[in-house]
């Protein structure tokens, strides 16, 4: 009886041991990878939602930036998907570019070893001018294409199957002309490229452009959203000119697949709370970053959509 009673304890003792151990989730510091260089759209959302999830995982939470860029992406979604699955190494992944670097068979992952846990923004794409560009509409770049010996440079700044790669390509094929792409592989290198009128015209996200096209050292002839945006109304949409563009880049928190249930709850439960915590809302509408939420169940359902989605693409029409 006695025996037994004291394996009991044992026992008892050891779960709440365990309990307690993942109750005190985090207790070092956590890494959160971004797959591009400083001061791009990613980052930018990165470092302004990693101290509210401090704030919402409590005790002394410590959330590090980690910029890995390089490869359009895959060396730190690499990064992120070969990570311990310990809830201590998480990453922004984007959609649609993650998806494209997959189904072209780049990358030595898969979608299924991430664990989704939540996105948080959605970046619509744009198409933009030098400020002394002669193009002031779509129309005008259409009409130039195809008046030209050879295809239009179009700047972009993600890789080969990035979301404004497969914009560019959805816009031509409507247009019916053909545009050269020049991938500058992020956002610094594209809009220098633009103002430096080095690109006839160039695709990035609304977020990357608008302080540069407020300044008036740009000019947006088209955003592809399915409406006018709130942060530039001045500026058209592809629908508006008669092209069916609608593409954007979403931003999203993933950790390596196999972190804990609880881990992964935990953190979803965090960006929840940040993202309707004033305090951010209020930072992230002067920072003009475009909001949308999704958890992490919804998530992975948009991204395996968007997976599907390109792999019909690519069986239709390879983007190499």
């Amino acid at each position: 009886m006695i025996k037994h009673l004291s394996i009991s304890a044992v026992l008892a003792a050891t779960l709440l041991t365990t309990g307690a151990a993942r109750a005190e989730y985090p207790e070092k510091p956590i890494e959160m990878i971004v797959a591009f260089a400083p001061g791009g759209g990613t980052d930018v959302a990165a470092r302004s939602i990693a101290r509210y999830m401090e704030k919402y995982l409590g005790g002394n939470a410590r959330i590090g930036v980690i910029n890995k860029p390089g490869a359009g992406g895959e060396i730190g979604w690499t990064a992120v998907a070969q990570g311990k699955p310990d809830g201590y190494t998480i990453g922004f992944i984007n959609a649609p570019a993650i998806n494209a670097l997959v189904v072209e068979g780049k990358t030595k992952f898969k979608m299924g070893d991430l664990q989704p846990i939540a996105n948080l923004v959605y970046d619509p794409g744009v198409l933009v001018v030098p400020k002394t560009s002669s193009y002031g509409s779509l129309k005008d770049l259409i009409d130039a294409a195809k008046k030209a010996s050879t295809p239009l440079v179009i700047g972009t700044s993600g890789a080969s199957g990035s979301s404004e790669h497969i914009a560019l390509l959805n816009f031509q094929r409507l247009a019916g002309t053909k545009f050269t792409p020049a991938f500058f592989g992020g956002t610094a290198p594209v809009r220098q490229a633009v103002l430096g009128g080095h690109v006839p015209a160039a695709t990035m996200n609304l977020s990357e452009a608008l302080q540069i096209a407020r300044e008036g050292n740009i000019k947006v002839i088209g955003v592809m959203s399915a409406e006018r945006s709130a942060y530039l109304p001045e500026a058209p949409t592809f629908r508006e000119a008669g092209y069916d563009v609608v593409v954007g880049a979403s931003r999203g928190i993933a950790a390596p697949k196999g972190v804990p249930a609880e881990v992964v709850a935990k953190l979803e439960k965090a960006i929840d709370q940040a993202l309707k915590d004033p305090e951010y809302l209020d930072a992230a509408k002067k920072a003009e970053i475009p909001l949308q939420y999704l958890a992490s169940g919804d998530f992975k359902a948009f991204l395996d959509r968007a997976t599907t989605d390109l792999e019909a693409t690519w069986k239709a029409t390879p983007w190499k």
